[in-house]
């Protein structure tokens, strides 16, 4: 079990969530039609910012003895990477709005970018779940765009809801983080995300 829940927490890891997220509007909306070659690059620049540059500060960090480990279980050590990753957001931000994308997908980021400024507040108080923050943003995701354009992608719910729920297990399974701890990182992505996706809509109509 404990192998299993390794293999989900790797996975489904917070650092991978805006590419996933960015992976999956290029596969369910009207992004689609974009070329291939355009589609990779685009997220070959959201993955090397949003993960691959806060995974070698990671490194880094835990390299030269300024965090615990590579889970960064210790959530005093939490400060510094949730502020590079905010960092690696904003400027993946950027980079799809040069690459004229859609308002509501940078307005996204943007909203992730303020939910981990929020984990890391709660962070100097408490251990909220990062990994359950990155599932929740991302079907938060799912259910605001599918809202502001009437979709009803009821397969990505469940198969959405049915990973999160394995992850939260997952955690709970490495002691992780208690069950308030999952409970809450999932309500704060999920929260934060939807709003950020129904507010790219109201600006339409500012």
């Amino acid at each position: 079990m404990r192998l299993i829940a390794n293999i989900l927490s790797i996975a489904f890891h917070p650092l991978l969530m805006v590419t996933y997220g960015v992976a999956l509007a290029f596969a369910s909306t009207y992004l689609a039609v974009y070329p291939l070659q355009m589609k990779l690059l685009i997220l070959s620049g959201v993955f090397l910012m949003t993960a691959v540059v806060p995974a070698i500060f990671i490194f880094l960090l835990v390299k030269y003895g300024n965090a615990g480990d590579y889970a960064l279980t210790n959530r005093r050590v939490r400060t510094l990477p949730y502020l590079l990753y905010v960092a690696s957001i904003v400027a993946c931000a950027f980079f799809l709005l040069r690459m004229l994308l859609p308002f509501w997908l940078v307005v996204i980021l943007f909203g992730t970018a303020a939910v981990m400024l929020i984990a890391m507040g709660i962070n100097f108080r408490w251990k909220i779940s990062a990994h359950m923050i990155g599932i929740g943003g991302l079907i938060g995701g799912i259910m605001g765009i599918a809202q502001i354009y009437a979709l009803n992608p009821w397969r990505g719910f469940i198969i959405g809801f049915l990973i999160a729920g394995c992850l939260g297990t997952s955690r709970l399974i490495l002691q992780r983080h208690t069950p308030a701890q999952v409970y809450a990182g999932f309500g704060l992505g999920f929260t934060g995300i939807y709003i950020s996706s129904l507010l790219s809509y109201f600006y339409f109509f500012i």
